[in-house]
């Protein structure tokens, strides 16, 4: 990626869609894809010819005709076919990954005929920080098929490009980079996105400098509580006389009713207003206005927000945890979700559903020693994730990333010469569940631990590490470049691996032979180029119960290409 092209980043959000642009020595700006915002509804509907429509077009045409969310395809790992239409027996039918390719290419379109620099960029997208390394993948190939060329490894989680935007946002504001940890709470339409960040100044260049401690995310957000609030207003109509299920095209009634949901929420998010009505829409004049109130939404709303702030424990657990000595995890179960936020100097609220007034007001009081605020150098908190996305390229890979971006694997030549590969740690896993904490579980890591099959006799395999795209990456063990570490494998005896939070890596071969590193700093990759994992063994390997027991200095007596 050069710094002497343009940068255009797409945030393909849920609910909504929006383009930046960095030009070469130059500020990030944001590239208006909207009718009347600078933003694109995320809405795909079929047109009366048969093709699709996009953004505010498929928006108008309402109904059982339109899809939304259709990112969540990507998210919950489907691609059936969906009918467009309100006519059931004429609707056309589209995959999810079509739908996604149009609005994609529409996307890019929009951007080129309002000034972005499309044709000779370097992209990149975000996604949820839950998703994976195929779904990160399927992305790629999908924006690829749609004219945007990003390599999985420019595929930004959304929290963290918040985070990058705001701490560059305060950097060329005020000259100086904040200090301490910020929580990013990304609360978008389809996913609510958590990020723990360490926010200093690189000492040689006053450079801002960001650690991810955690990164997690959950796939309730404002679609949830668009479908509260709707079940709300059908319960409104049928107090008033009009059961939907008894009207006629009561699908289409529903449909307009979530369009209700969604409208009456985001007036609402403004505080100058406690009361709203709105109509129900799509010729259906004869239907009363849907009128809604602030304490309704905030009861609606109230228990998904305490899942929420369940899921910021979490995080701030996990930053406890990535510490060199680990915890008491029974005293940490037990902490208050008050006193862990004493960890937390700034708290950066981005995302459409962050605008609700009462996550402000629960967070300025869970964190009273810490500053709340949207991002200050944008005019929208729906802005962060796409400003984000076009920090320079220098900022965005000093990153020090939660979890590994790559893929680890054993890979080894069975007894017919064919290359065998099994995976230990796939791309972008999360080290543990939520629920682990909560268990008490006193090792909390990601573990492979079970036989290989397919072994005709001892074998000597590579550890590798492999990026999502499957280029190569080099390890680098105290200094000492190796291609890949060598392990052995035996039939019917079981091989273990682990990835701990603290960045702990420990290998138990089939000959019991064991070896402990330690990784610092996981490495964002650049498309395209090869870049080497660093870890550093870790103490005196205990004694082993084999005579060909081996530290791993012997890697490199006995190297195996």
């Amino acid at each position: 990626m050069s710094d002497d092209r343009p940068l255009v980043g797409i945030d393909f959000g849920t609910a909504t869609t929006l383009v930046t642009q960095r030009m070469p020595h130059s500020y990030a700006e944001t590239v208006p894809i909207g009718t009347s915002t600078a933003w694109m509804p995320s809405v795909v509907a079929a047109s009366p010819q048969g093709g699709l429509v996009f953004g505010e077009a498929a928006e108008a045409a309402g109904g059982s005709g339109a899809i939304r969310s259709v990112k969540q395809n990507i998210t919950e790992g489907r691609n059936e076919p969906l009918r467009l239409g309100a006519d059931a027996r004429n609707a056309a039918a589209f995959t999810p990954d079509q739908l996604i390719v149009g609005l994609l290419r529409h996307v890019v379109l929009l951007a080129k005929a309002n000034g972005a620099e499309v044709d000779d960029a370097d992209f990149r997208l975000a996604c949820p920080a839950i998703w994976d390394g195929p779904r990160r993948k399927r992305l790629a190939s999908l924006a690829a098929e749609a004219g945007i060329p990003v390599a999985v490894a420019n595929i930004v989680d959304e929290p963290i490009a918040a985070g990058l935007a705001w701490s560059e946002g305060l950097h060329d504001r005020d000259g100086y980079a904040p200090e301490g940890t910020v929580l990013v709470f990304d609360y978008g339409g389809g996913t609510l996105d958590i990020a723990l960040m360490s926010v200093g100044e690189d000492l040689d260049d006053a450079e801002p400098e960001l650690t991810v401690l955690s990164a997690r995310g959950v796939a309730e957000a404002g679609d949830a509580l668009d479908h509260r609030i709707a079940k709300d207003l059908e319960r409104d109509l049928e107090a008033a006389g009009f059961p939907v299920d008894r009207l006629p095209e009561p699908q289409s009634v529903r449909s307009l009713l979530l369009l209700a949901a969604r409208r009456l929420k985001v007036l609402l998010s403004d505080t100058r207003f406690d009361t709203q009505s709105v109509p129900i829409g799509g010729g259906h004049t004869s239907l009363p206005m849907l009128e809604y109130t602030r304490e309704r939404l905030e009861h609606a709303f109230r228990p998904q927000l305490d899942r929420a702030l369940q899921h910021v424990r979490a995080a701030l657990c996990e930053r406890r945890l990535r510490r060199r000595t680990v915890p008491d995890l029974d005293a940490l179960v037990r902490t208050p979700l008050e006193e862990l936020a004493h960890d937390v100097q700034y708290v950066l609220l981005a995302g459409g559903m962050s605008q609700v007034p009462l996550v402000r007001e629960e967070f300025t009081r869970i964190f009273p020693q810490a500053q709340v605020e949207y991002d200050q150098s944008l005019d929208t908190p729906e802005e962060s994730v796409a400003t984000g996305l076009v920090v320079r390229s220098d900022r965005y890979h000093r990153l020090s990333l939660p979890r590994p971006g790559f893929d680890l694997v054993l890979e080894w030549q069975d007894e017919h010469g064919d290359v065998r590969r099994e995976t230990l740690y796939p791309a972008f896993e999360p080290l543990y569940t939520t629920d682990q904490i909560f268990r008490r579980e006193r090792d909390l890591a990601h573990r492979y631990q079970k036989q290989i099959h397919g072994l005709g006799r001892e074998t000597t395999a590579a550890l590798r590490a492999l990026s999502v795209d499957g280029e190569p990456l080099d390890f680098l063990v105290d200094g000492r470049p190796t291609p890949h570490l060598p392990v052995s494998l035996r039939r019917y005896t079981e091989f273990t691996f682990s990835l701990k939070v603290s960045g702990e890596i420990y290998v138990r071969d089939c000959a019991f032979r064991e070896s402990r590193f330690r990784v610092d700093r996981w490495p964002i990759l650049r498309g395209g180029e090869r870049t080497s994992v660093k870890l550093s063994t870790m103490g005196k390997v205990p004694e082993q119960r084999d005579a060909t027991a081996f530290k791993f200095t012997d890697f490199y007596s006995h190297p195996h290409q």
